[in-house]
């Protein structure tokens, strides 16, 4: 008897030390990181009179980090701040085949590339808690990007997306993130773009809570 009950003041103990760490005056660091790459790619075939240009962009990558520093509001609204960086690239082969007596000449052009991209957010969460360890937050803000080579060619984006926070220990926690609701704004062009999704974007992030609670 006397070590069921010890058993159960345990697993009790256990369960409120591993309460989340998070309300009024609480902070959190941490951030996320996404990586893409598709080696296939794409391909696109044009006839000409003079011959036929097979061209492929693959080996396509994406690389994004976004570190992430916060603190709550209340307890359960918080704002943070997010900087970022991305490279994207990949590699592009054109083939063009001459037809005889075209006067043409068939040859082959690889050309590996790719971009560097900054970026700066301000977001907001909220967080609905579903029990001591497992909550959601939806998170929305406003994120500007910059190309690193040319800061007149970038865009505005805002929107937002779901996530599921689980807490392993009482100040650390994983995040999953999923689809995306955008308005997009393209500096150059003066384009303007809306995306709804919920199967795209899927994103992991790893957060450490402190402070008061």
């Amino acid at each position: 008897m006397k070590k069921h009950l010890f058993t159960l003041l345990f697993i009790i103990a256990a369960s409120a030390a591993a309460n989340a760490q998070i309300g009024k005056g609480s902070y959190y660091v941490g951030g996320n990181f996404n990586y893409n790459y598709d080696g296939y790619g794409y391909k696109t075939t044009t006839v000409f009179t003079e011959g036929t240009t097979n061209y492929q962009n693959h080996g396509i990558y994406s690389f994004q980090l976004n570190p992430d520093f916060g603190f709550f509001l209340s307890n359960r609204w918080s704002i943070g701040i997010q900087p970022g960086y991305t490279r994207s690239g990949g590699t592009e082969t054109s083939v063009y085949t001459a037809l005889p007596g075209s006067g043409t000449t068939s040859y082959t052009y690889d050309h590996k590339y790719h971009t560097d991209a900054l970026s700066l957010g301000v977001h907001f969460r909220y967080y609905y808690m579903l029990n001591d360890k497992i909550g959601v937050f939806p998170q929305f803000g406003v994120t500007t990007t910059q190309d690193a080579n040319n800061f007149k060619s970038g865009s505005l984006t805002v929107g937002g997306n779901p996530n599921i926070v689980f807490f392993a220990t009482k100040k650390l926690a994983v995040n999953l993130g999923f689809g995306n609701l955008q308005y997009i704004h393209d500096y150059q062009t003066k384009a303007n773009s809306f995306n709804v999704g919920l199967n795209t974007n899927v994103n992991f992030g790893i957060n450490y809570y402190w402070g008061k609670k």
